[in-house]
């Protein structure tokens, strides 16, 4: 733009354009400067012929993101300024297809070393670098040229997808591109000879997803002319042959190897390129399948204009799903508005009364008080639900169940019924002013909207309770990983003590619980508790515990103090018929002693290195059962002396209640069992022993009640520290594990 011609604009327009022109510059700047790095970035690779450090490689790869970015910004101001026709648009980018392939094909097979394949592309497969010179430059041409061109189909198809736009449309091509770049962030930093798993491609379903339904912009098809039609099939079928060829021959790319070369550029641009160009194969396919649909009923479609934009497709009806209240009005609207009809109602069963009588949801051109006073609607709707068939009342004002006298505008009346999955969901009342108004065709039309309207209305059902679950899936997802982080993250490190824990909800959320706890440097305290029953109400009873356990735990001197302030803690906001089942204890490093209270809970297993095993079968009610001195007076601790080898099982009921194929459960002897064959491991391998033995037993990945299982083996203290710590009581251990009952009479002020 010349400097005259800028000062003639207004203030703020001037200001707009040099703002603008600057960001373009920038965006350039940004582009090419990030693409200067990566070539000096490849060959330096190349020439020290190592690996590059991993804090260089991510500033690399976050160079690479950016100025791509910025070339994907300056692509589309520069596409967004044009506008072409659809065939201009498919001529366009086949011939930048075309030019694309020719200079690819060029470089493709330049400087390629006679012993490499096409797989290895002149790569060091376990290191990435570069072998030759050649693979770099083509490295750096081959990639970013093919992200330009899948850029470029992206870009020139927007405007097809968004042609008679609306904020649907908009909606969902922008979640697209988010969920492709999602999908493409997902391989950041992961390495091109790394093997793919399940949870790769899952990430790029919800892209995938929306590439369909974006697939599916088409309208602008309708309106072009025989001639343009033919012209547009020719060049969609060139485009889709050229792209489908393409990715045959060079796996997912245009070009044989330079899917490599990109994934070695940058795996997430070779990812979002290869879902572009599959998004390009999509939407030519669709393009290609409507056309030629859409040739014979060109004709038809002039003709047939205003009936056809007034009545809806089917397609149309379908992506109002979204808004009921406008699905109803736009099928009662439409049989007036192509011309079918004078007046129309729409009546649906009143499933909330619990009577099933049909209740006026919409009317167009007709006062909802008007069709009670002339046409009795409950019988009609009845006689409907009865025989499913249409009825055509040619002359209604003989017909009982219309009192409307003639010339009061209802002088023919045909009635259908909406019927979706063998399901009446209601009737579509369209009325005439004269007798025998409706045609042969005119009723078959009107049943074919009818099977549509049915059809938009079940989906729209359908599309609610799929929100409501999507919603409550959310939020259960929330309440998971809340949940989990209300586990410890990281298991605390004692000299002489190996711990191992897992916890696995039953659903979604659960109501199992086990943490960890450094009281200071010699005490240790842990706890497994169990909520009565499954689900949402047991897990917000477990992070109630978690909190308890949080606060009480420092100022408790002893397992029977920590359940009693707990117990009280919990009155009042347990409900009628819940319980908590607790395991709670204290281990000393300086008497080498362990301390466990029960309160209701399985009773823990423990072993020593000669194979002797029992369960700690201490007394102790649930919390929850008894808000006074009952469960004060039957809380019983036991201490035990620590011998090196001695090992401590806490879980829950969901290992020993689990169930193998044929019913019979798991059990307290087979959980001494397995500890014994497994007594001899640390607590990382015993613990996995036990789950492997359990999963072996139940035969499914799934427990059909919350399990958790904490292990705890003592090694003893190491001379060294011991020497550290005379105090520590580490003489007059008996052979076998010596128990002192702790009452809480005696260890509570």
């Amino acid at each position: 733009m010349s400097a005259e011609l800028l000062t003639k604009l207004p203030s703020s327009d001037r200001w707009a354009r040099i703002e603008s022109r600057a960001g373009r510059v920038v965006l350039l700047l940004v582009a090419v400067v990030g693409y200067v790095v990566a070539a000096a970035y490849h060959a330096v690779v190349f020439l020290n012929s190592l690996p590059p450090a991993l804090g260089l490689e991510i500033g690399y790869n976050v160079v690479v993101l950016a100025s791509f970015a910025a070339l994907w910004l300056l692509l589309s101001h520069v596409f967004r300024r044009r506008q072409p026709s659809p065939a201009r648009t498919f001529w366009t980018t086949l011939l930048l297809g075309v030019l694309f392939v020719g200079v690819g094909w060029g470089l493709a097979f330049i400087g390629r070393p006679a012993d490499l394949t096409v797989a290895s592309a002149g790569f060091d497969y376990e290191t990435g670098v570069p072998l030759t010179l050649a693979t770099v430059v083509k490295m750096n041409l081959l990639g970013p040229l093919e992200v330009a061109f899948a850029f470029i189909i992206l870009l020139r198809f927007r405007d097809l997808v968004l042609f008679k736009r609306t904020r649907t449309s908009e909606r969902n091509w922008h979640l697209m591109l988010v969920l492709m770049s999602l999908a493409a962030l997902f391989m950041f930093m992961k390495a091109p000879q790394a093997e793919w798993h399940w949870f790769d491609g899952l990430v790029m379903v919800p892209a995938v997803v929306f590439m369909v339904i974006n697939s599916f912009r088409l309208s602008w098809i309708v309106y072009l002319s025989f001639r343009e039609k033919m012209i547009t099939i020719g060049l969609t079928l060139l485009l889709l042959a050229m792209l489908v060829v393409g990715m045959s021959v060079g796996g997912d790319s245009l070009l044989p190897g330079a899917s490599t070369y990109l994934s070695y550029y940058s795996q997430p641009l070779n990812l979002f390129k290869t879902l572009a160009l599959v998004f390009g194969i999509l939407y030519c396919t669709t393009a290609f399948l409507s056309l030629l649909f859409h040739l014979p009923t060109t004709g038809d479609f002039q003709r047939k204009a205003d009936e056809m934009a007034a009545m809806h497709s089917l397609t149309h009806l379908v992506s109002q799903v979204f808004d009921s209240e406008r699905l109803l009005t736009t099928i009662a609207a439409s049989p007036v508005d192509a011309g079918t009809a004078n007046a129309t109602w729409l009546a649906v069963p009143d499933v909330q009364s619990g009577s099933l009588r049909p209740r006026i949801v919409a009317t167009h051109n007709i006062d909802p008080a008007q069709v009670q006073e002339l046409v009795d609607t409950t019988a009609i709707y009845q006689e409907l639900v009865s025989n499913g068939e249409p009825i055509l009342l040619e002359q209604a004002s003989a017909d009982h169940r219309v009192t409307a006298r003639p010339g009061e505008g209802l002088g023919s009346l045909l009635v259908l019924p909406l019927i979706a999955r063998d399901e009446m969901l209601g009737a579509l009342f369209a009325a005439r002013e004269v007798a025998y108004g409706f045609e042969k065709d005119d009723v078959e039309a009107m049943t074919v909207f009818a099977a549509q309207a049915a059809l938009a209305l079940d989906n729209a059902r359908l599309f609610e309770e799929r929100v409501e679950k999507e919603r409550l899936a959310r939020e259960l997802s929330i309440a998971r990983e809340v949940q989990r982080k209300l586990l410890p993250q990281h298991l605390p490190a004692l000299d002489g003590l190996s711990i191992a824990a897992s916890s696995v909800a039953a659903q979604e959320v659960g109501g199992d619980y086990y943490d960890l706890y450094r009281l200071d440097d010699r005490r240790l305290s842990f706890i497994v508790a169990d909520v009565s029953g499954k689900g949402t109400s047991a897990a917000f009873y477990m992070a109630e515990m978690q909190g308890i356990y949080k606060a009480v735990t420092p100022i408790a001197p002893s397992p029977c103090d920590f359940l009693i302030h707990a117990n009280r803690a919990l009155t009042g906001s347990l409900e009628k018929n819940v319980f908590i089942s607790v395991l709670y204890g204290i281990l000393d490093l300086e008497d080498e002693s362990l301390t466990l209270a029960r309160a209701g809970h399985c009773p823990a297993a423990t072993i020593n290195l000669n194979g002797e095993a029992r369960f700690m079968r201490t007394k102790g009610l649930g919390l929850g059962l008894d808000t006074g001195e009952i469960f004060d007076r039957t809380l019983v601790a036991e201490k035990v002396r620590l011998e090196p080898g001695d090992v401590f099982v806490l879980y829950t009921d969901g290992v020993v209640e689990s169930r193998s194929p044929d019913g019979e459960e798991y059990g307290y002897d087979r959980l001494l069992d397995t500890l014994r064959e497994h007594r001899h491991e640390d607590a990382d391998e015993l613990h996995a022993s036990l789950l492997e033995d359990l999963n072996r037993f139940i035969g499914r990945p799934q427990y059909s009640d919350d399990m958790t299982l904490l292990v705890l083996k003592w090694h003893g203290i190491d001379l060294a520290v011991a020497s550290e710590q005379p105090e520590t009581a580490t003489e007059g251990h008996a052979p076998s594990p010596a128990v002192v009952d702790e009452s809480p009479e005696t260890s509570v002020p």
